[in-house]
This record gives structure tokens, C-alpha cells and sequence, in this order.
């Protein structure tokens, strides 16, 4: 028997594994790229439960932190169970963040043991060490025997993980989600794209092939997919790295209907080399950063395949999602992230500094569950102030303009980077760019641009092009040459890169013109 009521759904990913395990063992539930066979449930919850007497000789106990530190692998997936099976809470960090700084973040927070695959151990931390291939081929975990599939019943309002931001603009925070908080997204995700949004108890018939997971592992982004298939009870297939071979390899396996991609993943796709055949993938889901709409449009023209824009923090969750009918009836715009999520409230507070624009705000985000933004800073009418900008339109659209804190202020006027590059992306000649803000003694601030050309590069027809569709005070004022935009381990622009070569290179180019007029200047 179920141990879920049927005219209840679960409130926990692990009710949703550990009743899978005992009633559908045999049913296929992680896969890894390049390994040709399945975990099944029971075999997952096998190694689950050695992992979990590993953790319990470290006295592990409900309430705890145990940090994860690992590579986009099933390992993860069967570690985060065996974590909330004792009830604790597991502090998600991937092998892309520098062991250095992810024995920072895990030690700040109070991590008391780190789960680590071998050869990533983060040096000076004392954890368990868990075999190359993740648990996949654990000695250990397949001699113990079966058991009655017990597990700390967990309150949908606790913490399941700790992720931390990318810290683009400043160090990065420990961002707790909760039980309840993962299986509300999965609800949203399945509302806006399945067929049906309720939960499905059975897993789904074995030939439908496993959904891909590119996401490096510390990414909400994982887990949020993970409990997607979870409710819609599909396998899932786990990518170590995405690479556009990878992606193919995918894709020559199995058929697939949809693909969940970050743009960083969209935009190496548009712009490689390599045949793809995505035929049968109906849409693509882009998640975790704004599209660029150039990027968006050279895939689409390419692959004739649309994609789906999400918008949403690790903070918070699913805010807003493109639906398909909306995108195939062109009801989309550029910065356009579609309509606000089930669930959600969206306000726009106005901007009161001086700006030309009377629509864009700051995005406020405000839940009638209250399990999802409680342990948020909230101000006194519930709302979470997300930091972005941007309007909703009158069909209940919303439009994302920028970041609060990316924001420069040029003589006065607001400029966010974001609507400036996206304007430049639409130009023939420009591969990829960043605009950063650098200081200047008459404007305040200025708009550089870091552009990696398509071709031969070409400032001024450029700046022509993009004065036909800007304003002049948010043209960039100096297109510098990169071969490529510096990016954060997570793969969103690292504005702080950029500006520190916007500024190196200006102060350069500025002393140049300066020791060029002193010798004019000098007589002969």
C-alpha cells in the first residue's frame, strides 16, 4: 500500500521517493550520461540507507546542516534522501565553486559534515567519502539488507536545502528552501507545462525516455527539475557537464519532447558549428537568467524550435513563466518572462529617482503560503523585494528592465545594463557583450561595453546602430574588444570582471590621450 493517502498529495519529495520505493522498487529513477544502466528506486534507496548509516555514525541528527559538496551526478540526488531521511537539512555547493571558498560558505553556515566525492575533497574538512562514480558503485551500499523504508517525517515548512547565490553582486548568501517550497514549484512547473498538474503516484511507463539535467549541482535549478519528474513520476537523466556534444549524445539516445536550458546553454547552441537534430522537442525552457532576446532569436531561427522564458530567484522560487500559446501567438516582448506563477502576487513599487520611464519598478513578490517566503525579509505588508526592474503590461505580462543593483545613474537618467545589451545582441555584428558602469567626472557614471565581434570589430557603426534604438545617455560611450564575456562558475556575466577590465582599459585609452596632447602641446 501507498504510504501517501490517495486523496491527498505528498507535501515532501521524500514521501514521494521512499513510496516509490517500497511499492514500484523495479521502476527506473536516475540515469547518468554515458552509463547505459538505471538506478531504480529500490536500488536508489538501497544506497540511500548506507549512506544514511554513514551519516548517523557522525551522529547526524534532525535539525543538522551536512554539506553537499559534488558534480551533477545521481550521487546528489540519492545523498540530499539520505540527508532528509535523518532529518537534516543539506547545504547544496557543486564542484564548480573553488574548494577554498565552498569550505567558507560551508563553515559559515555550520555545515557539521561534508559528503564528497573522491578526489573533491575540500582540503582541511573532515567528511565522508563517497566513491568516484558518486554511490553508483558503492561496495557498500548493495550489501545492505532490505528494510522497511523509514524516514523522518518531515514538516513541509522546514528547511530541505541551503543554496547559496552566484554573489555577482556581492558575497554570496545562504538562501534556505523548504520542504513544501520544492513541491509547490513542482506543482507550478506542471500547472504551466504538463498535460495534467496533478500529482501522478505511478511512475511513468518505462520506455518514455529519462528528462536530461544539465544544471551544475549547487543550481536550485536541480532540484527544482528533480521534483518536476518526481511528480510527474519520469526518470531522470543526469549530465555531468553540458557541452553541445553532450547535448547530441542526449539527443541520438532518446527522443525528447522538451529541453530545460540556461541561456549561457541557448546562446552555445545558436552560435556553434555542430548539427543538431532537435527534432520532435517541442519548446525549450529558459530559466536562471534573462535571455538575451538575440540569443533567443538566433536559436529560434536556427533550430525552429521556441523557447520558453521562466523568471525566478533562489530566494523565492518560480515568480513568472512564458506560456507556449503565448509565445506561438506573439504576446512577447523584449525583457518578457510571461505571466506571474500560481500562486504568486507581483507589484511594481515606482521608481521615485529621476528616470524617464514612469512604468518600470522594483519587482515586489508576495505568497499566500505562507511557507514559501516566511524566512524571507519581508517588509510589513508581506511583500519580498526582489531587487529587479521592470512593469507588467496589461494583459498580465511581466517585463524585466534590469537589476537594482546593477543600475548606473548617467547624468541623472537610470540605465540597466541588461536593456542595453540586448539591444546590441540584435546588431549582425556582435557575438556577445556586457555594458558596465564606469566612473566619470561629468555624467557620474558611463556605459562601457565589452563586446566579443562576429567578425571584424567595428565601434562606430555600432554606437550608429544602436542610436537609431536608445536614447543617447544609455549608448555605451566606449565599445571595448574581448574575446570573451568573463562568467561566473554558474555561468551568468561576472559583472565584476568586467568592470575592472572597463576601467583598466579606459583609465589606459584616457592616459594615452592625455600624453598625446602634453607632447602636441610641447614646443619643438
Amino acid at each position: 500500500m501507498s504510504s501517501i493517502p490517495v486523496d491527498a498529495d505528498p507535501s515532501t519529495l521524500s514521501e514521494i521517493f521512499f513510496d516509490r520505493a517500497t511499492n514500484h522498487p523495479e521502476s527506473p529513477f536516475l540515469r547518468e550520461l554515458g552509463v547505459s544502466d538505471s538506478i531504480s528506486y529500490g536500488v536508489a534507496a538501497r544506497r540511500c540507507r548506507a549512506l544514511q548509516a554513514a551519516l548517523q555514525s557522525h551522529e547526524i541528527r534532525p535539525g543538522d546542516i551536512v554539506g553537499l559538496y559534488l558534480a551533477n551526478s545521481p550521487s546528489w540526488v540519492i545523498a540530499s534522501f539520505a540527508v532528509w531521511a535523518l532529518g537534516a537539512k543539506v547545504a547544496a555547493c557543486g564542484t564548480l565553486v573553488p574548494p577554498q571558498q565552498a569550505s567558507e560558505l560551508l563553515r559559515r553556515i555550520g555545515a557539521r559534515v561534508l559528503v564528497h566525492a573522491a578526489g573533491s575533497a575540500i582540503p582541511g574538512s573532515s567528511g565522508i567519502e563517497i566513491q568516484a562514480n558518486g554511490l553508483i558503485d558503492s561496495p557498500h551500499s548493495e550489501g545492505v539488507d532490505d528494510f522497511a523504508f523509514q524516514h523522518h517525517a518531515m514538516d513541509p515548512s522546514e528547511t530541505a536545502c541551503i543554496f547559496f547565490t552566484s554573489g555577482t553582486t556581492g558575497a554570496p548568501k545562504a538562501i534556505p528552501r523548504s520542504h513544501g517550497g520544492l513541491i509547490h514549484g513542482a506543482r507550478q512547473v506542471a500547472t504551466t507545462y504538463a498535460r495534467r498538474s496533478s500529482y501522478r503516484p505511478n511512475p511513468a511507463p518505462p520506455h518514455l525516455p529519462a528528462s536530461p539535467v544539465f544544471s551544475p549541482y549547487g543550481h536550485t535549478s536541480g532540484y527544482g527539475q528533480l521534483a518536476f519528474r518526481m511528480w510527474i513520476g519520469r526518470p531522470v537523466l543526469l549530465v555531468p557537464k553540458f557541452t553541445v556534444q553532450a547535448l547530441g549524445q542526449v539527443l541520438r539516445e532518446q527522443s525528447l519532447d522538451s529541453l530545460h536550458l540556461t541561456p549561457t546553454m541557448i546562446h552555445m547552441l545558436a552560435n556553434s558549428g555542430e548539427h543538431l537534430d532537435l527534432t520532435g522537442v517541442k519548446y525549450v525552457t529558459s530559466g536562471t537568467a534573462p535571455l538575451p532576446v538575440a540569443t533567443r532569436d538566433a536559436f529560434e531561427a536556427r533550430f525552429g524550435v521556441p523557447v520558453i522564458q521562466a523568471y525566478g530567484m533562489t530566494e523565492t522560487g518560480a515568480l513568472a513563466q512564458e506560456r507556449l500559446a503565448d509565445v506561438l501567438g506573439g504576446r512577447r516582448g523584449p525583457g518578457s518572462v510571461g505571466r506571474v506563477a500560481a500562486g504568486m502576487e507581483i507589484r511594481i513599487l515606482a521608481d521615485a529617482s529621476r528616470s524617464p520611464s514612469s512604468i518600470d519598478g522594483e519587482i515586489l513578490v508576495r505568497s499566500a503560503k505562507s511557507e514559501l517566503l516566511s524566512r524571507l525579509d519581508l517588509d510589513e505588508a508581506g511583500w519580498f523585494h526582489t531587487g529587479d526592474v521592470g512593469h507588467l503590461d496589461d494583459d498580465g505580462i511581466l517585463y524585466i528592465a534590469g537589476r537594482l543593483s546593477e543600475r548606473m545613474i548617467v547624468g541623472g537618467f537610470n540605465v540597466y545594463p541588461a536593456e542595453v545589451e540586448n539591444v546590441a545582441r540584435e546588431s549582425e555584428l556582435v557575438r556577445d557583450v556586457a555594458v558596465v558602469a564606469v566612473a566619470d567626472s561629468r555624467l557620474g557614471e558611463k556605459p562601457v561595453a565589452c563586446v566579443v565581434w562576429a567578425g571584424e570589430a567595428d565601434p562606430g557603426r555600432l554606437e550608429e546602430e544602436m542610436r537609431h534604438k536608445l536614447p543617447a545617455y544609455k549608448v555605451p560611450r566606449s565599445f571595448l574588444t574581448v574575446s570573451a564575456v568573463p562568467l561566473t562558475p554558474r555561468g551568468k556575466i561576472d559583472r565584476g570582471r568586467c568592470a575592472e577590465i572597463a576601467e583598466i582599459t579606459v583609465a589606459g585609452l584616457t592616459n594615452a590621450i592625455e600624453r598625446e596632447q602634453d607632447r602636441s602641446s610641447t614646443p619643438g
